[in-house]
């Protein structure tokens, strides 16, 4: 063999061996979490799978619509203050190859006592007021903060009336985050990788959001 072969298949084998180290240190690590995961869940009374990609249809808006490889990672079901609840860290990737790009979203989602149309409430900004068409209120304050679609006006204005306009004004939660009615689903969703240690929290928020919704919604037709 060539000098200039042989250094070749030495530092082809030598970066062969660091991918495998490293490889190995991630499963290692994903086993942890995992078994950390799985503890986690049984103390507390929640069904978990590392893995499960039913939860990529439930909603068909964004994030959910984007991209490809969409996956279900570290899903947990249970119940939390009466209320069916989900939540897991969702991925997507974009591009291909050199350019792909993986994205991940926390999901923490209620159940609904029936199923209810698409309601997307989430902050406007520069380019939605200029561009984008939604649902307006009589309340101008309100429509300047919230960005409102469905294509069902009348749930809209069912959910979202008078107090529920003033409750919405006054809270930073619902001024801050983007939250979504759909199918047998209330959701919400931020960017980033999921955190055990504020999913509740987001979901007290979904909890005072239903508070919020007068009760003949869930039995009209």
């Amino acid at each position: 063999m060539h000098p200039v072969d042989s250094n070749n298949w030495l530092v082809y084998a030598g970066c062969g061996a660091i991918v495998l180290v490293i490889a190995y240190f991630g499963w290692r690590a994903r086993q942890k979490k995992i078994a950390m995961y799985r503890a986690w869940a049984a103390q507390y009374g929640f069904h978990y799978e590392p893995s499960d990609n039913s939860v990529v249809g439930l909603s068909t808006e964004e994030p959910f619509n984007l991209g490809h490889s969409r996956k279900g990672i570290d899903v947990f079901r249970g119940m939390y203050k009466n209320s069916h609840i989900v939540f897991f860290q969702y991925q997507y990737t974009t591009g291909s190859g050199k350019e792909s790009q993986t994205h991940t979203n926390q999901v923490v989602a209620i159940g609904l006592p029936t199923t209810r149309p698409l309601l997307d409430i989430s902050q406007e900004n520069f380019l939605t007021k200029r561009f984008a068409k939604d649902i307006d209120f009589e309340n101008q304050q309100f429509n300047d903060i919230f960005r409102i679609k469905s294509p069902n006006r009348r749930f809209a204005y069912d959910v979202i009336h008078a107090r529920t306009m003033e409750w919405m004004l006054a809270d930073q939660r619902a001024r801050s985050y983007q939250w979504r009615f759909e199918g047998p689903w209330l959701m919400t969703f931020r960017s980033g990788a999921m955190k055990l240690d504020e999913v509740f929290f987001y979901a007290d928020f979904l909890i005072d959001i239903y508070g919020q919704v007068p009760r003949h919604v869930w039995s009209n037709s």
